[in-house]
């Protein structure tokens, strides 16, 4: 008969716990890394009582847990409590311990020091002080420490797993009334789940493209079993989500430098009141990006919730549901800013040289879909599948226009210069201060040198008041820092045909200090 010979390891994992606990409901996902869990369940009472793990990331005033009507609550209590817990063998004591009663025959050294085996069965086995009692073939039984064997052999497959105590923080929570059972609903804030929301931007032709949206969920939290679940849009104010419920941990909660068992707690702020993308070698006419989907959702307040249905996703994992998928329009937008390159009121100078902006070329995208989109990164291809950029798609409500940024234009060409017109000494008189004035005049060569219209949208900053410009560009301004001379912008919408130039012209006066 086959024999199995096990070796000493110096290391045991953990596989469960064995212990009551209440399903997950609904759990409602954030953006930031915490979610709330709704719980609903029925347990059993033993002498009034039930007996149910603390959640171990639960955030700070959040948990509440109530009883139906027909037997309440009385009391909670929380606590460290000793469990049995499953959990894999990984060394010879543990085989021993989880393989009682079956046939073995161990090798050990006693104390002087010479190695003896004896074959026989474990009928007892202290975790504590490693105490085990063996009884051999004979019928004697001897007591001895597991640390003085150092191999076994069983005669039959043993089992791989033992029953170790686990210490756990755990809630003991006392009916009003007996019954065989509670039934019980727990409703708290977690840390540890959280989603990511992606999006694939199809350009389709020249004016629609296909937009889909995926959320990758982060599960470090709890278990999660055929849950509703729900992904939310928004902001909520979460003013304690990163701190933890005192209920979870096993000190006091003290202002100050309180000693407690040996650690010092220092900042009481724990006051509680317990309570896929997928594409295949294949043409763009086999339409894997044709279909459109939406999830349910619903607009709440200030967010806007995706339900996902009942999903199943265990501790430590990761999984990535399809949101919605549809078309949208878009058009190309051009756009470049040219800051304010002389200053004069603080320079005195105005350059001589010629200098040359970037334009950037971006898709303008409204929302015409049912739901609003969420911040979040974007990649775009083309109609052939070519990738084109990466950029973050913000928030925009339905209906709504947002900018992706694609690249700079590297075939439009933007330069700027400006030079002094006239100059008036003693303009104005503030207070004791005597200004003088100077006009500068601007140019802006706009040139397209691509092989179809465009339309191009040039701001152009400065420190002054504008006086006139070409092309009727759109003048706003606010006060600066300085108070005599405005922080105005100038800003054109410049259509060019293929391969023109525009020239763009405007003056501006300054008040300085000579």
């Amino acid at each position: 008969m086959k024999n199995y010979l096990l070796l000493l390891f110096a290391s045991a994992s953990l596989i469960s716990v064995a212990q009551n606990s209440i399903p997950i409901k609904k759990v409602t996902v954030f953006k930031n890394g915490t979610a709330m869990l709704v719980k609903e369940g029925s347990t059993p009472l033993k002498d009034g009582s039930v007996s149910l793990p603390i959640p171990q990331q639960t955030l700070y005033g959040t948990f509440f847990i109530g009883a139906s009507k027909d037997n309440t609550i009385r009391n909670m209590v929380f606590k460290n409590d000793t469990l049995k817990r499953k959990a894999h063998s990984d060394a010879v004591w543990q085989f021993l311990a989880g393989n009682q009663n079956k046939v073995v025959t161990i090798h050990y050294t006693p104390t002087q020091g010479i190695d003896k085996s004896t074959t026989g069965m474990v009928v007892d086995y202290d975790l504590y002080n490693g105490l085990m009692k063996f009884k051999n073939e004979s019928g004697k039984t001897q007591i001895m420490t597991v640390a003085q064997i150092y191999d076994a052999e069983f005669k039959e497959d043993p089992s791989a797993f033992y029953m170790a105590d686990s210490i756990k923080r755990m809630m003991v929570i006392k009916a009003d009334k007996p019954a065989d059972n509670l039934s019980l609903q727990e409703i708290y804030m977690t840390g540890g789940i959280n989603w990511i929301p992606s999006y694939y931007l199809r350009l389709k032709d020249d004016k629609t493209a296909r937009l889909e949206m995926k959320a990758t969920v982060e599960n470090y939290a709890e278990d999660l079993k055929e849950s509703e679940t729900e992904l939310v849009v928004g902001s909520p104010q979460m003013s304690n989500s990163g701190k933890m419920d005192p209920m979870t941990y096993d000190y006091i909660t003290s202002d100050g430098n309180a000693y407690t068992g040996g650690n010092y707690r220092t900042k009481s702020y724990m006051q509680s009141n317990a309570m896929a993308v997928r594409k295949d070698e294949e043409t763009a006419e086999d339409g894997y990006f044709d279909n459109e989907f939406s999830t349910a959702g619903e607009k709440t307040g200030d967010m806007y919730i995706y339900k996902l249905g009942k999903i199943s996703l265990p501790n430590q994992s990761k999984g990535t549901f399809p949101i919605f998928a549809g078309n949208v329009e878009y058009r190309d937008k051009y756009e470049g800013s040219i800051n304010d390159i002389t200053n004069y009121y603080n320079t005195r100078y105005v350059p001589q040289d010629e200098r040359t902006f970037d334009i950037f070329h971006s898709l303008e995208v409204k929302n015409i879909s049912s739901v609003p989109l969420t911040t979040a990164s974007v990649m775009v291809v083309n109609e052939k599948d070519q990738f084109i950029a990466q950029d973050e798609l913000k928030y925009t409500p339905v209906g709504s226009n947002t900018n992706v940024r694609l690249s700079k234009a590297i075939d439009i060409i933007m330069k700027n210069s400006e030079e002094e017109k006239s100059r008036l000494d003693l303009a104005k008189k503030i207070g004791k201060t005597n200004y003088s004035k100077v006009v500068l005049k601007g140019t802006v060569n706009v040139d397209n040198f691509q092989n179809k219209e465009v339309t191009v949208t040039v701001t152009k900053s400065l420190s002054g008041t504008v006086l006139t410009n070409t092309a009727d560009g759109k003048v706003t301004k606010v006060n600066s820092y300085n108070y005599v001379n405005p922080a105005s912008n100038i800003k054109w919408e410049v259509k060019l045909g293929a391969s023109e130039k525009k020239v763009l012209n405007y003056e501006y006066e300054v008040y300085f200090i000579p």
